[in-house]
């Protein structure tokens, strides 16, 4: 799945309407969901007010036999659950959630958030484990115990901690959806037992991130490799690099409407690193032409 993109008018207010034509490119190409308010997503910085319309585009855009799942996590339960539930009355396939960050809560406040989410809401509910970003680690122990009484139905686990993503699949079962969401580990990620990946560098090149996952559910260990290998370049450049900007800059090459602008405080790339990222999305295999 791709979290996609949210991308803003001239103005600088978010175009449901862009979004949904992003969303079109990624099935077209193959992509089985997205998610939306993530960290690609821009999450942090879009407005309450905002989520209802592009929840809507966004519902509207997806398929029915694809995913569509929101990032409602806050710092905030009230606010949370706020979002939880525009995602919920929008049609949201299931629920990405961010653990609060600002004021520490240690392993039971965060056991305890989590379980308020999942009793209020009525979708499944994903941990959104990204610690070099939230600066929050519940640890393996509260993961895991979520998983096992049916608080978590899964996790997009963004540290590339493929212990914890073995321990989480023992303790939750086959029921228990385990997304990678490092890109350099995809492949180690699968052969492990992951369910599949949400890859910010499939943002900007979904074909060579879902050729990894093709590859490796036909038995073709060769082919799987070596598009890993091709990858990881590009990851490292939308991702410790350029991040948010970088993966906007790139989808902008590709021509496409997910592209334009961050939001500020973030900047847009120069003509240099706007270089870079073309090189590195050739490199990866991705067809400019």
């Amino acid at each position: 799945m791709c979290p996609v993109t949210t991308p803003f008018d001239a103005g600088g207010d978010a175009s449901p309407a862009r979004l949904a034509e992003q969303i079109e490119i990624y099935q077209r190409v193959g992509v089985r969901g997205v998610v939306v308010f993530g960290t690609s997503g821009e999450g942090p910085l879009i407005d309450p007010g905002e989520e209802a319309p592009l929840l809507a585009a966004a519902r509207s855009a997806v398929r029915p036999d694809r995913a569509l799942i929101a990032q409602v996590g806050h710092e905030s339960l009230r606010a949370t659950l706020a979002s939880a539930r525009r995602a919920e009355a929008a049609g949201a396939d299931a629920l990405l959630c961010l653990p609060p960050r600002y004021y520490p809560l240690g392993a039971e406040g965060i056991a305890r958030f989590y379980r308020a989410v999942a009793d209020a809401c009525g979708l499944p509910l994903l941990a959104y484990h990204i610690p070099q970003r939230s600066h929050v680690d519940p640890g393996a122990g509260v993961l895991c115990e979520l998983a096992s009484d049916g608080t978590l139905a899964g996790i997009k686990e963004s540290a590339g901690d493929i212990a914890l993503q073995r321990a989480l699949r023992d303790a939750g079962g086959r029921e228990f959806a385990i997304f990678n969401g490092s890109a350099r580990l995809t492949l180690e990620a699968l052969r492990a037992g992951a369910d599949g990946a949400i890859l910010a560098v499939a943002d900007a090149a979904p074909e060579p991130a879902l050729a990894i996952l093709e590859a490796h559910a036909a038995g073709d260990a060769d082919g799987a490799q070596a598009w890993q290998r091709a990858i990881e370049p590009l990851a490292d450049c939308l991702g410790a690099r350029f991040g948010v900007p970088g993966i906007k800059a790139a989808l902008d090459i590709r021509g496409w409407p997910g592209g334009g602008e961050p939001r500020p405080p973030l900047a847009p790339l120069g003509p240099a690193e706007r270089d870079e990222v073309r090189a590195a999305l050739l490199a990866a295999g991705v067809d400019l032409s």
